[in-house]
């Protein structure tokens, strides 16, 4: 139920910088001289950017207050931190130095500057794409009203931090209503800061529609609100797959929710990382797939071969069935597999193989003569469902790192990432996998030698190595470890778009 309101006073600052709900609670000041101050990332191919706060920018060890708060990831924000009531300078900057979180090695994107006021939260938003990022700073007074516990209310702003063609109308309705029940709230252009209102606790969805019009554009996952407390819902691009252009992110004070559109849509694709087997004697290198994923009477992929990618399907969030057949006879290879796909979503399905040991009593003995030998070994294929990056960032770029090899000498392999200054003992960056696992590592743009390396008999052993490039148009990647009889070794890596597996 919306409720009448006395409009707070909200200050806004211009620098140069998607759907959130920033969650205010526990905001009472500590003294009668201080208050808060918060940082929101929303600008979508930013890195992780530090908060500086400074009283004064001369070199003064004798400053009071000269603080970098912690990285912010995009869709983030910084816990409320509480700081005395003054002027300051203030940085948004990120880390371009892997060895130095250092403000002097930090890498500046905006500055200017902002006043923390008693019982307020300074609320600075990042917003826009680099390089031409928008920074805005917000003074949100601390609502500390006696009726709002007696009558269980809670307090909501409205913040558009979408650069969209118009401002855009926010309606809200009950969790078990729809628009035609729904109330106009407020309309918001970019990078306003709407009035407060007032709600009862309960459960809700919200709507963006153009200004007005009776189309909805937006309409939001049920949002529950059970407490008295404070809030600013902020509209967000949508960086994920789905066909709404906004998210929201229900932002507390000590972690983001992110939610989506109702029935948002998802996408999926399939990779052969199925290796010819003696042991698979139906299996001729390359597979057909079939799923009611496809609402035609006809397969998902036909003949793809080993190392390839299927195309990308566009489904809606479900469970579905899929079924492998040998690309050449169609004879089964893995019959009615579940596969889940959330909505807004971007997944690839990988297909491995291993070798086990069988056990048809299921006792433990493999070895069931006692001759000292495994009584019979059979191939399976296995699968791994991994999640595709959507971030479009420019300094740095995620590696997501898999390891499809199966080998009777190793299970585990480690990569490592060596730049131009390292060796592989010293290399700053390395993560290891199991086979039919992923890992990940975010890498700033530069240049590295990649190795990967298994330990055969007590020794490390080089299985392959490559030359990667980072630069700001490089996309998010794939980097596989798989079984190549025309390697030297038997085995090579590979790199591959995250989004298209190019």
């Amino acid at each position: 139920m919306l409720l009448n309101l006395t409009n707070y006073f909200y200050c806004k600052v211009f620098i140069s910088v998607g759907f959130s709900v920033f969650f205010l609670s526990g905001c009472g000041s500590d003294t009668e001289d201080s208050g808060f101050i918060d940082f929101y990332n929303a600008s979508a191919n930013s890195p992780a950017v530090h908060l500086t706060l400074d009283e004064d920018l001369d070199d003064d060890d004798d400053d009071e207050v000269e603080i970098t708060y912690g990285a912010v990831r995009y869709g983030k924000t910084l816990k409320n931190q509480s700081v005395p009531s003054q002027k300051y300078y203030y940085e948004l900057a990120w880390q371009d130095d892997e060895d130095s979180k250092l403000r002097k090695d930090l890498d500046l994107i905006s500055e200017g500057q902002l006043s923390v006021r008693d019982d307020e939260i300074t609320l600075v938003v990042m917003s826009g794409d680099l390089p031409h990022q928008d920074a805005t700073v917000f003074n949100i007074p601390i609502i500390d009203d006696d009726d709002d516990q007696d009558d269980d209310l809670f307090n909501l702003r409205f913040l558009n931090v979408v650069d969209y063609d118009s401002p855009l109308d926010i309606y809200i309705s009950e969790h078990d209503e729809t628009f035609s029940e729904a109330k106009f709230v407020t309309s918001i252009h970019y990078l306003d800061l709407s009035d407060n209102f007032k709600f009862e606790e309960d459960r809700y969805i919200f709507y963006i529609t153009e200004p007005g019009k009776s189309e909805v554009i937006f309409e939001s996952e049920e949002i529950s609100y059970p407490y008295t407390n404070q809030y600013v819902l902020s509209v967000r691009r949508n960086p994920g797959v789905g066909s709404s252009p906004f998210v929201m992110d229900n932002i507390g004070s000590t972690r983001v929710n992110e939610y989506q559109a109702v029935d948002d849509e998802a996408k999926i694709r399939f990779y052969n990382g199925i290796q010819r087997n003696q042991l698979m004697e139906d299996y001729n290198g390359s597979i057909s797939l079939t799923s009611d994923i496809s609402e035609l009477d006809v397969p998902l992929a036909s003949n793809l071969s080993i190392g390839e990618f299927s195309d990308q399907f566009v489904v809606r969030k479900g469970d579905y069935h899929v079924s492998l057949m040998d690309g050449e006879t169609n004879e089964v290879l893995l019959a009615n597999q579940l596969v889940t796909i959330p909505k807004n979503t971007d997944r690839t399905v990988f297909y491995y193989l291993i070798e086990e040991w069988v056990d048809d009593d299921e006792d433990g003995d493999f070895d069931e003569d006692g001759d000292g030998v495994v009584d019979e070994t059979e191939a399976k294929i296995k699968t791994i469902i991994v999640q595709n990056s959507t971030a479009r960032r420019v300094q740095e770029h995620e590696i997501k790192m898999l390891n499809l090899a199966y080998s009777e000498d190793f299970s585990r392999v480690t990569f490592y990432f060596v730049k131009n200054d390292e060796i592989v003992e010293t290399a700053g960056t390395k993560r290891q996998t199991n086979i039919g696992t992923s890992t990940t590592a975010t890498l700033l743009n530069n240049t590295y030698e990649v190795y990967v390396i298994a330990w055969i008999d007590n020794n490390e052993i080089i299985l392959d190595s490559l030359l990667l490039t980072l630069n700001e148009e490089s996309p998010e990647l794939y980097l596989l470890l798989e079984i190549d009889e025309h390697a030297p070794t038997g085995y090579k890596m590979s790199l591959h778009n995250q989004l298209n597996g190019d």
